[in-house]
């Protein structure tokens, strides 16, 4: 306990190495967990809480009201936004490896505030959507805001947040492979973030399939956006466990010198001759 309390900092290069290698480590584990967690927190807790039934998307939930609540009252708003705030923070305070994998993770953050900031948006008529019907009897001034058109900002952001995060799971994640030690093998990371990259543009695949196999087809935009989220939340994961597993971030000196020896061991190789016909 005495320990926890003191008030003292660091005295050795190796605990201020740890301490920074913490940090970052938290700060991967929190994307990943606000990314596992927002689907669930969005539809449990406004299912248990305020009685709110699965919404058509994960959007969805800034508009939705209970059946008891007055016009302005969108319980599960702040929450939704919340997450969307505090992921756009994690990336930007997040700096990449590269100058390059650094300035799509500031934009991929400035995607997510984009997506809190501005709501999905809705059709001026409810159409027989009993949803809209409902929201529009309880709050006429939300279809008042609907009947003045906008562009789809909200749609445009988020695309563009799974693109961007894409390109970086296929085009940057693997340049921290070179610090990665034998026996563990940097083909099988390489092949993992490729994979996740795929999977960050063929999530809605999944998602569709998941809606018809729970026998909710009308919240298929549900499951497309938490495939699409969970598969963001992979990525962190494994960026974790690969940057623990080459210590890059708690003992820079040994990760570049073994990185080094291995691409000089590998340009000494002879090369294979090739033989004449």
């Amino acid at each position: 306990m005495k320990k926890m309390l003191s008030n003292t900092p660091p005295q050795e290069s190796g605990e201020l190495l740890k301490h920074f290698s913490d940090t970052y480590f938290s700060l991967r584990t929190v994307l990943a967990g606000l990314a596992f967690a927002m689907p669930f927190v969005l539809y449990f807790y406004g299912k248990l809480r305020h009685g709110l039934d699965l919404q058509p998307s994960m959007s969805a939930y800034f508009w939705a009201a209970a059946v008891e609540a007055h016009c302005g009252a969108f319980p599960m708003r702040t929450i939704f936004v919340g997450f969307l705030f505090a992921t756009a923070a994690a990336l930007y305070a997040y700096k990449g490896l590269t100058p390059l994998e650094n300035l799509l993770l500031n934009a991929a953050a400035l995607s997510a505030a984009v997506v809190a900031i501005y709501p999905e948006r809705l059709p001026a008529l409810a159409e027989g959507d009993e949803r809209l019907v409902q929201l529009y009897q309880l709050c006429p001034a939300v279809q008042d805001w609907a009947a003045h058109s906008r562009p789809p900002v909200h749609y445009i952001a988020a695309v563009t947040l799974f693109i961007l995060l894409a390109v970086v799971a296929w085009a940057c994640a693997k340049k921290s492979l070179q610090y990665l030690p034998p026996p563990h093998d940097r083909r099988t990371f390489e092949r993992l973030y490729k994979s996740i990259a795929i999977a960050m543009i063929l999530f809605p695949l999944p998602g569709i399939g998941v809606a018809y196999l729970f026998g909710v087809p009308e919240a298929k935009v549900f499951f497309i956006e938490a495939a699409g989220i969970w598969t963001f939340g992979v990525y962190w994961a494994v960026k974790g466990r690969e940057l623990a597993l080459s210590r890059l971030e708690r003992d820079p000196p040994a990760a570049m010198n073994r990185a080094a020896s291995d691409k000089e061991a590998t340009s000494a190789r002879p090369r294979p001759q090739s033989v004449p016909g």
